[in-house]
């Protein structure tokens, strides 16, 4: 009986199917430690992003988020979105350099401005709404990887 995920790899290596069909599948040392690699990467990884979003609680404030929202939930997502997507990557990292420098200004200037600030909260609740499932996504996919 041949299963779906070999007649799939037929398209790759027809050889190999047969090979496996009559000798059985065998995996060779070089394949089982860089299965045993992605594996180990997979988990790091998944070990990273809980670590920074559990960490997202504690530290390093969304300027505007907590001045529209407080402390919330929301703003809670807002961090774990910077901690789990935007710190990995070089756009990102420079993202948080550039709000890090102006947001500041932007809350003095909000803080003066009520209906402003009244107007930026829905459009914030939105974002910490999709940025909650995006980290839960992630994380959830890294779960799965894992198992």
């Amino acid at each position: 009986m041949v299963s779906a995920s070999e007649i799939a790899r037929l398209a790759y290596c027809e050889r190999q199917i047969r090979f496996d069909v009559l000798r059985g599948r065998q995996t060779l040392e070089p394949q089982r430690a860089a299965r045993h690699r992605g594996e180990s990467a997979h988990r790091a990884f998944y070990e990273e992003s809980i670590r920074l979003a559990d960490r997202s609680a504690r530290r390093g404030k969304c300027f505007i988020a907590t001045l529209a929202l407080g402390d919330t939930p929301q703003t809670l997502a807002l961090r774990q979105f910077r901690d789990v997507f935007l710190r990995r990557s070089v756009w990102g990292r420079d993202f948080i350099a550039v709000y890090y420098r102006y947001s500041p200004m932007a809350c003095d200037a909000l803080a003066h401005r009520r209906r402003l600030l009244m107007l930026i909260r829905g459009p914030l609740r939105v974002l910490a709404l999709a940025a909650a499932i995006a980290v839960h996504m992630r994380l959830r996919k890294e779960r799965s990887h894992d198992a």
